[in-house]
């Protein structure tokens, strides 16, 4: 048990684009994820823990002011972050906190992390750790001596004497178009020399002077360590490769999807990604390496935790693991995020050990947003809670209270990926209503239809479970002030 009067540590692990449906503790039969469940069995794990918003940035800066796109300034992508509203590094750091942070930032562009305080390497906007040429054969990645192009990555490499890996396997997608980004790719340098080692590394090096901060000042810290994956393109070595074997996967009970009574843009993107010719025989070969991603970054995690147990900081530091947004990955014949309010996208896995937990291993059920994190580390560290309707602390939730969270629905908002699209989501414990600005609505039962397969909007039997949740909606946006408020009075009369 911690002193009442002493500020815990924080140590926030993140990962990009995670389904929760990979980890072991959330029902995966075939996907092993040991370490993560370990901390679960130690702490929480919340069963209905939402992103407000996709694609990275935007989550990315929700969860560091705990505000939604339109107050943050970031709705898509690498734009520019409010400066006028507080954010976690001002806070925490008024708050006495040392800040440490490693691997991928994607908050703020132009800004990185040290301009907000943080110890650690930048990597400028997504930062892809591998530039164009480094890795023969490999194409993804920013142009060299383009801003988002650094040497972090082949520096650790030099330090640590590892040469530069090979590949040597690649696969795209069979979109020409999409040729510039592998879907998986074999490289041969195992798994010290990849670069989510190197965010390991540098998170534990992080540790280890924060520790020592620690017992020369007294001074609490908050460590952010960001991994790049799961996210294509599954860059891989032995043995996490050929983990999985792609014929035990079993089929996506919403790969069949038909799109009748959809929206057209959902068809439009799985076009542009051309992943769905060659049927499930295709996709598995994808899914097999995103899970052998997984369960790398699982044992990265299970280092990161047993040097934090080594460091004797365990009973001091809560620690957080949770991913910015879902994936479809073959999902509705889809990947990553987009113009589609499925589940697998929005859904999160979330899991956390408070030192005071007071029901280790223990289900949290509440509906909580990746944003609440921001005033529940406030609150933490003693500093004043927003008087935002954006967001609430869960600190008593993470310590394992049966406490609701006093919320019947998410609310959340997607604005641009790949190109411009309007969409707001309602989701409830029965029912998902989906606003799509520019095309049909969606609106799924939940209950009897999990798979989101069958839109059931404008039926006449779901006529007053319609209007019921275009009422909820509409209290969403405007207890939130979002500005699409006004066009979605102007055209309700559709739905």
């Amino acid at each position: 048990m911690t002193d009442e009067t002493d500020l815990l540590n924080i140590l926030l692990i993140l990962t990009d684009q995670h389904r929760y449906d990979t980890l072991s503790c959330y029902g995966a039969e075939i996907c092993r994820t040991p370490h993560i469940d370990r901390l679960a069995a130690r702490g929480v794990r919340f069963d209905r823990a939402y992103t407000s918003t996709v694609p990275c940035s935007p989550s990315r800066a929700a969860l560091f002011t705990g505000v939604y796109p339109h107050k943050n300034h970031v709705l898509v992508n690498n734009e520019v972050l409010n400066p006028d509203i507080p954010n976690l590094a001002s806070e925490l750091r008024q708050a006495g906190y040392a800040l440490g942070y490693a691997g991928k930032w994607h908050v703020d562009d132009p800004k990185v992390a040290t301009d907000y305080g943080f110890e650690g390497k930048d990597f400028p906007g997504y930062g892809y750790p591998i530039y164009q040429g480094m890795l023969e054969g490999f194409r993804f990645g920013p142009r060299a001596g383009s801003p988002g192009a650094t040497d972090h990555y082949e520096r650790y490499l030099n330090s640590h004497g590892y040469p530069i890996p090979e590949i040597l396997e690649t696969h795209y997608g069979d979109n020409p178009g999409k040729q510039g980004q592998e879907m998986y790719a074999l490289h041969s340098g195992g798994l010290a020399a990849s670069f989510e080692n190197m965010v390991a590394e540098d998170t534990i090096a992080l540790l280890q002077t924060m520790k020592e901060g620690q017992e020369r000042e007294g001074t609490p810290f908050f460590v952010w360590a960001n991994f790049w994956g799961p996210h294509t393109p599954c860059l891989l070595p032995e043995p996490y490769y050929s983990m999985y074997d792609p014929a035990a996967i079993p089929v996506d009970p919403s790969f069949n999807e038909t799109w009748e009574g959809k929206p057209f843009v959902q068809q439009l993107v799985e076009r542009y990604w051309g992943l769905s010719e060659g049927g499930w025989h295709r996709w598995r070969e994808i899914v097999a390496r995103y899970w052998g991603y997984v369960t790398m970054i699982d044992d990265l995690v299970g280092r990161i935790l047993d040097v934090l147990e080594t460091l004797g900081c365990a009973d001091n530091t809560l620690v957080v693991f949770s991913t910015d947004h879902g994936d479809n990955m073959g999902a509705h014949r889809l990947i990553e995020k987009g113009p589609f309010a499925y589940e697998q996208c929005y859904r999160l896995p979330l899991v956390a050990a408070h030192p005071d937990c007071e029901d280790p291993g223990s289900v949290c059920d509440e509906f909580v947003y990746l944003q609440d994190l921001y005033p529940t580390f406030l609150e933490m560290a003693g500093r004043p809670l927003p008087q935002e309707p954006d967001t609430a602390s869960i600190l008593a939730q993470l310590k394992g209270r049966t406490t609701s969270a006093e919320r019947d629905s998410i609310y959340a908002q997607f604005f641009a990926q790949l190109f411009r699209y309007e969409q707001r989501i309602l989701r409830t414990r029965t029912h998902k209503l989906v606003y799509n600005h520019a095309d049909i609505g969606e609106l799924y039962d939940l209950v009897n239809d999990p798979w989101e397969l069958h839109n059931l909007i404008d039926r006449a039997e779901m006529r007053s479970v319609q209007e019921a949740l275009l009422t909820r909606m509409r209290e969403h946006m405007v207890r939130l002030e979002d500005p699409i408020l006004r066009d979605f009075d102007a055209i309700r009369h559709v739905y």
